[in-house]
């Protein structure tokens, strides 16, 4: 019997014309996105959408994304070591796969 596309894994038979574009802030992503769209008659998501889930975050399950929602100080932010900072951008970047990904 096959598989519905919900039973499915996450694999590039049930994801095989979706790209996901990430990197530093001011990067160019969302212009590119928007560009890549336009040429090929493609849907453009725009970023951040999943800010509207963040006061239902739980901070344990979602460091990446809550953490600038909790913080204290924005000193704590720009002074991070470059090592803090990249692992930051790949867990926020592994919270939001979660939600792109898996709802």
């Amino acid at each position: 019997m096959e598989k519905s596309m919900d039973q499915k894994p996450i694999t590039k038979e049930r994801f095989g014309n979706v790209y996901f574009i990430n990197g530093n802030a001011y990067a160019g992503k969302s212009t590119m996105v928007k560009l890549l769209a336009e040429k090929y008659d493609g849907i453009a998501c725009e970023e951040n959408y999943h800010n509207r889930l963040l006061p239902k975050l739980n901070k344990e399950e979602f460091p990446g994304l809550t953490y600038t929602r909790d913080l204290e100080d924005w000193h704590d932010f720009i002074r991070r070591t470059p090592d803090e900072y990249e692992a930051w951008i790949r867990r926020t970047s592994r919270d939001a796969r979660f939600w792109s990904l898996g709802f």
